[in-house]
């Protein structure tokens, strides 16, 4: 586990009861750990974008009052690249779920789940593995358990997220438009554009797109 003799805890939560369940699950662990509560999104990234602060965990809530917490973990994944980040919410859907995890996630936890498995999840976090509730498991089971075409044809080595920024931008799709759907920034658009054109022996879109196309790697 890591060590911290202070940590800064980050916790996104617009719902009092469920922050007091977390003041008290950290209060059984070791170590001293200052919660730095916010009740909505903005407040939260006001908070990111401070130079000053610095945190060694965050929690985050998706279903907030203003945004989505997957703003939230995006901009705290920007901001610090290896923070340990638990999402902590009851929306059970598959498609919160994945976005939550290419938001930068490193861990879905729901609000059902028992102090005790809050506070082992965390711990779990911290040594840098990836907590999933156990009622969250099949989506896991059903996304390694599905063929995907795509990725059994690709023998470029185009990453999952190559493959996916590929297709948006064979579609048309503008830097910022796939940055949005995506729940990346431009910037990390950007870079996934420069290792696919390496990867791909090209130097433009039209080649990347003509190269995936004749390689079977296009949906379409």
């Amino acid at each position: 586990m890591l060590h911290i003799d202070h940590a800064n805890v980050l916790l996104v939560e617009d719902d009092l009861v469920f922050q007091e369940t977390f003041v008290r699950v950290f209060a059984k662990m070791t170590g001293y750990w200052k919660i730095h509560a916010f009740h909505d999104g903005a407040s939260a990234l006001e908070a990111l974008a401070n130079p000053s602060c610095q945190f060694n965990l965050a929690l985050v809530d998706i279903g907030l009052p203003d945004i989505t917490g997957i703003e939230v973990i995006a901009a705290a994944r920007q901001r610090f690249v290896d923070l340990p980040i638990l999402v902590t919410t009851a929306f059970t859907a598959e498609e919160t779920f994945l976005s939550a995890i290419r938001a930068g996630a490193s861990g879905y936890l729901l609000k059902g789940d028992t102090e005790v498995a809050l506070g082992h999840s965390i711990e779990l976090v911290l040594q840098g593995q990836y907590p999933v509730s156990p009622a969250l498991a099949r989506h896991l089971f059903r996304l390694a358990g599905a063929p995907n075409p795509l990725a059994l044809s690709n023998n470029l080595n185009l990453s999952p997220r190559e493959l996916e920024l590929l297709n948006f931008i064979a579609k048309g799709c503008s830097y910022a438009t796939c940055a949005d759907v995506m729940n990346i920034s431009i910037s990390t658009v950007q870079t996934h554009i420069r290792n696919m054109y390496r990867k791909l022996e090209v130097s433009n879109q039209r080649q990347a797109i003509t190269k995936a196309q004749s390689s079977g790697l296009l949906k379409f």
